[in-house]
């Protein structure tokens, strides 16, 4: 069972993007639902096979540890080495003990990524051995690395092509459109596009509703070219207690696992990871969750857990956002909180669950109240049975990494 579709499955334009010529550095752009991951993997082993590249002379680059065990389980059908997949703060740790020290700087009991990254850096700069040592070099989610990061990979590969969102960024010193163009020390017209096909047609709608730009929401909707026949609604539930929530929750994961869908439920934080694991785990549901070092096995049916940030690049059926409550979200400003809950809605490809308690819901969900918006979903109250004390999807030793080694 595997999610990565077979290359005579690719639409024309993507099978383009995979065969365009290394000659020269490639930005290719896209929305969610457009591919890009796989056709990054798709490129990845073309560019091997037709250019003979030994597998120590090339690297596909990602930012969380969870988008990299998603891409191994894709890329082993191919050919192509897992350990050829990496984070690009691994392969940083890596050269800075190769090559400065083995013992690397920390920060609060931590590798101190600012400096190893800078280190680094600067050790390519000074180095003609390390420049030029990969015949490529692919990145997917480029506009989560910083723009010293785009500079680096230039340096290192004769050939880079870099997959990237700036709609998706959210994290706030990621690289821009402009900025990964001057780090590649490329033109615009470098810049391939892809339209969105994965959506239907309410997923695109809804996830639209959360970008606040109206110059951006255009272009996001204008890109989707959906071949999706999936047209059932989404579900906005509002509890009148957290037991209510939590109850109507396990009875929509076990009616779509009966359905055989690949299940995907995000939340803010590690803590409700965690906590949201082993509370459904109690219930008789057997889900996976990755936290720190990418637990996740990607061709079984079990549903995933995990933070929105480690959600960025996956795809599943059905989405299910729980727990839309300001005490989940307390920590994230508004901005934050429009750009994640439109990155976790865009994983879906038919289907999305979302769930809150009335008088604690996050204000990005008025959104959903205003005319405009009033067919992108369907929203639910429910009856008000149950405890009105939230139960904490808690769990002590968690804490609030991305997952990003």
């Amino acid at each position: 069972m595997s999610w990565l579709l077979h290359r005579t499955e690719l639409t024309p334009e993507q099978l383009r993007i995979v065969e365009m010529s290394p000659e020269s550095h490639r930005l290719i752009l896209g929305p969610p639902g457009s591919g890009k991951t796989q056709v990054l993997i798709h490129r990845a082993a073309y560019l091997a096979r037709n250019y003979n590249s030994k597998p120590e002379r090339f690297k596909v680059l990602v930012f969380t540890n969870v988008i990299k065990e998603y891409i191994r389980s894709g890329i082993k059908f191919l050919d192509i080495p897992e350990d050829s997949v990496c984070t690009f703060d691994r392969l940083c740790l890596d050269m800075y003990q190769s090559h400065i020290s083995r013992s690397i700087p920390k920060k609060n009991g931590k590798p101190d990524f600012v400096k190893i990254q800078s280190s680094v850096l600067s050790l390519v700069k000074m180095s003609p051995k390390i420049q030029r040592s990969q015949d490529f070099i692919l990145v997917d989610e480029g506009q989560d690395l910083v723009p010293e990061a785009h500079e680096m990979i230039c340096l290192m590969a004769n050939h880079v092509s870099v997959f990237a969102d700036p709609q998706q960024k959210i994290f706030e010193d990621g690289a821009s459109e402009d900025k990964i163009l001057s780090s590649l020390r490329i033109p615009n017209k470098s810049i391939s596009l892809l339209g969105a096909y994965r959506n239907s047609p309410y997923v695109s709608q809804l996830a639209a509703c959360f970008i606040s730009d109206p110059a951006a929401r255009q272009k996001y909707l204008s890109q989707m070219h959906t071949v999706q026949k999936v047209k059932e609604r989404p579900l906005l539930f509002k509890a009148l207690s957290y037991e209510e929530e939590t109850d109507r929750l396990v009875e929509i994961i076990r009616a779509r696992m009966m359905m055989n869908e690949r299940i995907g439920i995000f939340v803010p934080t590690n803590r409700y990871v965690h906590g949201l694991a082993k509370g459904l785990q109690y219930m008789g549901i057997a889900v996976e969750k990755a936290v720190k070092r990418g637990e996740y096995d990607f061709n079984n049916a079990s549903p995933k857990i995990a933070t929105y940030h480690q959600a960025k690049g996956l795809t599943f059926d059905t989405v299910i956002l729980p727990r839309l409550v300001n005490s989940a979200f307390g920590r994230l400003n508004q901005a934050v909180r429009q750009r994640i809950l439109f990155v976790g809605i865009a994983r879906a490809t038919q289907w999305v669950y979302m769930s809150t308690v009335l008088g604690q819901e996050i204000s990005e969900l008025d959104v959903l109240s205003k005319a405009g918006n009033r067919n992108a979903i369907e929203i639910q109250t429910g009856l008000g049975s149950g405890n009105t004390q939230e139960r904490i999807w808690d769990d002590a030793d968690s804490d609030d990494d991305y997952s990003i080694l």
